[in-house]
């Protein structure tokens, strides 16, 4: 039996379009990680962590109301080639920043705020350069894109720190101009594309206030009245959640209670991750056939509270060794988890939204995240300096499971299209 390559491969406008997003999300996440890393090793404060979380995530707040209406409304090629050009620049100043956090965390705010715009222009563009026989293959394959450069970006941050210095030497700006370089090749492919042929919203007459008021106020009306819309966008936040609670959380973690490098975070961690990711992609058909939708989404977010409560728990009770087999266990099923969450979720809200919407969706759903989950991530960080990390991973664990077994007696029943269906 031969192997055949799915179809979408053979549409030129999505490879140039995908291959920009590989190269776009993982220079992206490179960066954040590096800039991460290193206020890891100045400060060793998930305090200080969590404010470049909040730096990452304030601007989707702030931009959000406007991005939405603004990607439904422009050229979206012109506004995504002048993403890129932004994003070059800003990815290669983090290289002049040094050490001074101030910086860093505006450099940080600038990069999330471009970023606001070319995240919901390019899943807004994928049903418009797609056929609908193949718009779910494509979906797949822009959501894996998605989240396998937020792992992958982190999991060959460290190693490239390492393989030029370490930290504290050379090695910590080579991300950072590397990500530029890849960037420059994402704005060819870019150029490549085709003009983007969009489905235009009805405007009323008046200013560009009045426009985007009117859009963003029909965007509320859409998302409160379909639950097959804020459902997926409630948990995508949660997702979005869970990856920043980590992110400043586990790199202490590695240090205090594996006692390896904060850079081997790559390994113990990110690496597992991706496997897991991996493997979660290629099991979730199977997955979804055996449980549903509703019982796997359910059973995957129960499994991310048991693990986070596994990994706070187990440092109290067992050695080090123990600690980082259970440590890179997890990570392996917490990676195959968020798969069955958030791939499900991204694909039942594009299927579910009009057409005409999609850019406003993923911007309101860019301020839903920004609105909730940077206050949640700060107390963490400020409680994890204060408290215990390992009592903050267990509460949060715990949590997560009362709340999934309480949502899912009472909501065991809530029907969710699908796919197809």
């Amino acid at each position: 039996m031969s192997f055949k390559l799915p179809t979408i491969f053979k549409n030129s406008q999505f490879m140039s379009l995908w291959g920009n997003q590989v190269l776009l999300q993982v220079s992206f996440n490179m960066c954040n990680y590096t800039a991460l890393l290193i206020l890891a090793d100045r400060t060793h404060s998930p305090f200080v962590q969590a404010q470049l979380y909040a730096a990452l995530t304030l601007p989707a707040f702030i931009f959000g109301i406007v991005a939405g209406p603004v990607v439904d409304m422009v050229d979206r090629k012109k506004l995504m080639l002048i993403t890129d050009a932004l994003l070059a620049f800003l990815f290669l100043s983090y290289a002049f920043a040094g050490a001074n956090t101030v910086i860093i965390m505006v450099i940080a705010f600038l990069t999330s705020s471009v970023a606001r715009f070319f995240i919901p222009a390019e899943a807004a563009t994928i049903p418009l350069m797609v056929s609908e026989e193949t718009l779910e293959h494509a979906n797949t394959f822009f959501l894996f894109t998605l989240m396998g450069s937020v792992l992958l970006g982190y999991a060959i941050a460290g190693p490239i720190i390492q393989l030029f210095g370490g930290l504290g030497s050379f090695g910590e700006i080579v991300p950072f101009i590397l990500s530029s370089v890849l960037l420059v090749v994402g704005f060819i492919l870019r150029l490549s594309l085709k003009k983007v042929e969009m489905v235009r919203p009805q405007l009323p007459n008046g200013t560009i206030f009045k426009k985007t008021f009117h859009l963003f106020k029909q965007t509320i009306g859409e998302v409160k009245s379909h639950e097959n819309i804020y459902i997926p966008i409630t948990l995508l936040v949660f997702v979005e959640f869970i990856v920043g609670a980590m992110s400043i959380l586990l790199l202490e973690f590695v240090s205090r209670y594996l006692r390896l490098e904060i850079t081997s975070v790559s390994y113990v961690l990110m690496g597992p991750l991706v496997v897991g990711l991996i493997l979660g992609v290629s099991l979730l058909s199977r997955i979804e056939k055996i449980m549903g939708h509703i019982k796997s989404i359910f059973a995957a977010c129960f499994g991310v509270g048991l693990i986070l409560f596994i990994f706070g728990l187990t440092p109290f009770i067992a050695g080090v060794l123990i600690t980082r087999i259970t440590t890179i266990a997890g990570a392996f099923f917490l990676g195959i988890a968020i798969v069955v969450i958030a791939v499900q979720a991204r694909t039942i809200l594009q299927i579910n939204a009009k057409v005409e919407m999609h850019g406003r969706i993923f911007s309101f759903l860019d301020i839903m995240i920004a609105f909730i989950t940077p206050v949640p991530v700060l107390i963490l960080g400020f409680l994890a300096d204060k408290i215990s990390i390992l009592v903050i991973l267990s509460m949060i664990g715990f949590l997560i499971i009362t709340t999934t077994f309480l949502i899912s007696r009472r909501r065991g029943g809530l029907y969710v299209r699908s796919p197809g269906s």
